[in-house]
């Protein structure tokens, strides 16, 4: 009766030390690549191959616009908490409520200005053909949001949050 169970355990202790190898093993590289650049950089250098002094370029780069752009998108959620506030007890627009879509509207424009710049400034630091590619996949992550993108499609409904919009 015992020797089932013992079979049954030795059987689930071999698969589970088994798939922890295996996922050791394969995952390796991309740790290692992780610790080496950092999880924010490790995808540009193995997706687009930078590597040497473009890395490091890529890496100054980066850290420089980060904290520019936290500050940037700091200050356009205060602005949206503004907005939300007076939202949350008027009735109509006003000229308080413009000014403040107003100034967020900047605020994202120039976010949206200096994000392209960055991308500019990455792209050019890697072989060209990289670099369009670099581009091209940035403006697509980044850039192509149109008013199509939001509005409900046939079969949607919103979440029990109301934040979010879901597709049956």
């Amino acid at each position: 009766m015992k020797r089932p169970w013992l079979i049954t355990l030795l059987g689930l202790a071999l698969a589970l030390s088994t798939t922890g190898v295996i996922y050791v093993s394969r995952t390796a590289p991309y740790r290692a690549l992780e610790a080496a650049c950092g999880p924010d950089l490790a995808w540009i250098k193995k997706e687009f191959h930078v590597a040497g002094p473009a890395f490091n370029g890529v890496r100054a780069l980066h850290e420089k616009y980060t904290a520019a752009c936290m500050e940037r998108c700091r200050q356009i959620d205060e602005k949206n908490r503004a907005l939300s506030a007076l939202l949350s007890v008027s009735t109509n627009v006003t000229p308080e409520i413009e000014q403040l879509l107003t100034d967020a509207a900047v605020l994202r424009k120039q976010c949206h200005v200096e994000m392209l710049g960055h991308f500019f400034e990455i792209s050019r630091l890697m072989a060209p053909e990289q670099g369009r590619r670099y581009l091209q996949w940035m403006q697509a992550q980044t850039l192509t949001s149109t008013h199509s993108t939001m509005i409900p499609q046939a079969g949607s409904k919103f979440s029990d949050d109301a934040r979010t919009l879901e597709h049956r």
